[in-house]
């Protein structure tokens, strides 16, 4: 499907799953509809599955959008926290935007779809929202996060009647969006792109191709290997992408080293019983000793309340307050915002209960970040060793941050970074057959077509409608 058909489809107002391979304008078909929706008058909410995505939309995370945060099930007093705190934003938009969906879990999906229709009293899919959807399931799949404190809380009744429904219907609450209960009743019109707008000689866009279709041959092997061992020149930034957090720490440290002045240090402070204490530091960003110097390339990895940077903004140390003054980090951002870094608190809770908190400055430093980190960037350069690759799509994602095979050094190749979700494989001739049946119905029926496809209003609505059908 061309770009323009897009938003053809999209301007009739029906839900969207927009997908296609890198390069293929995916974020520019997004903005565009985005600015045109906007100057028509329509509330656009702009969210992402992760915060480093969102940055790249200047939007923010579906958690914080919604009300539901790190809650893994929707309780009664979780809507009635939404409801206070949220109500007016969710019944204020018109439209929804979820970018990075490939790394959304279905039964996320699903919870942002229950608490849009409890709060805009409304039955239908995302309480009537128009949802555009973007990403590609040849990506990086969700990271399974839903039962990761059970071994430590004893999960919710909410939480054990939701997988009991997904169960019942055959589904996988940790899969794809594909795989969530609302899926099939929103039927989101698939706009599948197939233009490519990236400015490469095709060999780099040629062994992409072929990690998609699972035809990887010795000729895309010859075509990396030549950009194996090649460094940048003297005075190119590149960016470092790892496989894995270590990785990504030890090339941080040695830069850090690098700089020669003191270190100004952070040291984590903890409350709460000791094993949700190291389950704590474990899952958030921020390292529990937080070694800095001026100059230091960093990232932050909390959102600020007074909106001067989102978690995975960038930004250099440009100095420190004076000790009286606390010592913090005085960071410019590269949206231009110059800001004095304080402590934030992550917490594990049970209900309204806090069990565990640690608090520490929200940075890490950024030479070089993990390929997760990376989702959605697009990079003029970027060194990489992909001998750790791990995760389906992890490779794939690596090789297409970059335009072109001259931007791409490699230190290290193995033959899992070939490796995409057999999900994906299995989704996509699915997905590119509706979006070619979505391009005739556009050429032969115009947008009107995806007007009458949009579920109308029940008559009688009220605000407990969910509670029986939803819990």
């Amino acid at each position: 499907m061309r770009q323009s058909e897009a938003l053809a489809i999209l301007g009739s107002g029906a839900s969207v799953f927009l997908t296609g391979a890198p390069g293929a304008g995916k974020t520019y078909v997004l903005n565009e509809f985005i600015r045109q929706a906007r100057a028509d008058g329509a509330s656009v909410a702009v969210t992402a599955s992760t915060g480093i995505a969102a940055t790249h939309i200047n939007g923010t995370t579906i958690h914080s959008w919604s009300g539901i945060g790190l809650a893994t099930a929707l309780t009664d007093n979780l809507v009635e926290t939404v409801r206070t705190r949220r109500k007016r934003k969710l019944q204020e938009a018109d439209i929804l935007i979820i970018d990075e969906v490939s790394m959304l879990h279905a039964w996320l999906f699903d919870m942002v779809d229950r608490i849009c229709r409890i709060i805009r009293r409304d039955e239908r899919p995302f309480g009537g929202l128009q949802v555009v959807l973007s990403g590609d399931f040849f990506q990086l799949p969700p990271v399974s996060v839903s039962g990761r404190n059970n071994d430590l809380i004893a999960p919710s009744a909410e939480y054990l009647a939701s997988r009991e429904r997904y169960m019942r219907a055959g589904l996988n609450p940790e899969g794809f969006v594909t795989e969530s209960l609302v899926w099939r009743e929103l039927n989101p019109v698939v706009c599948y792109l197939t233009e490519q707008h990236r400015q490469d000689d095709g060999q780099l866009l040629n062994v992409l191709t072929d990690i998609r279709e699972g035809a990887v041959d010795d000729g895309d092997r010859n075509v990396l290997l030549t950009r194996l061992g090649a460094i940048p020149e003297p005075g190119q930034q590149a960016v470092n992408l790892f496989p894995v957090n270590r990785q990504a720490d030890a090339l941080n440290d040695l830069r850090l080293f690098e700089i020669k002045e003191e270190p100004h240090e952070y040291l984590a402070e903890s409350e709460g019983a000791a094993n949700l204490v190291e389950r704590l530091k474990k899952n958030m960003l921020a390292p529990e000793r937080l070694c800095l110097k001026t100059g230091a390339a960093v990232m932050a990895v909390r959102n600020d309340t007074d909106h001067q940077y989102v978690n995975g903004s960038l930004g250099t140390v440009r100095g420190f307050t004076t000790q009286s003054q606390g010592g913090w980090p005085i960071v410019e951002f590269e949206n231009g915002n110059i800001v004095t870094m304080k402590p934030n608190s992550w917490q594990m809770q049970d209900g309204d209960t806090v069990l565990a908190t640690v608090k520490q400055v929200p940075l890490r430093c950024a030479w070089a970040i993990t390929i997760h980190k990376s989702q959605g960037m697009t990079l003029d350069r970027a060194v990489m060793d992909l001998r750790r690759t791990f995760a389906p799509g992890m490779g794939y994602v690596a090789l297409s941050r970059v335009e072109g095979l001259d931007g791409l050094y490699l230190q290290g190749v193995n033959e899992r970074m070939f490796l995409v979700s057999p999900d994906a494989v299995r989704l996509d001739g699915q997905l590119r057959l509706e979006s070619a049946q979505a391009a005739d119905t556009l050429a032969s029926d115009g947008v009107g077509a995806f007007r009458a496809r949009m579920p109308q209003p029940a008559a009688g609505e009220d605000d407990e409608f969910a509670q029986d059908v939803l819990f």
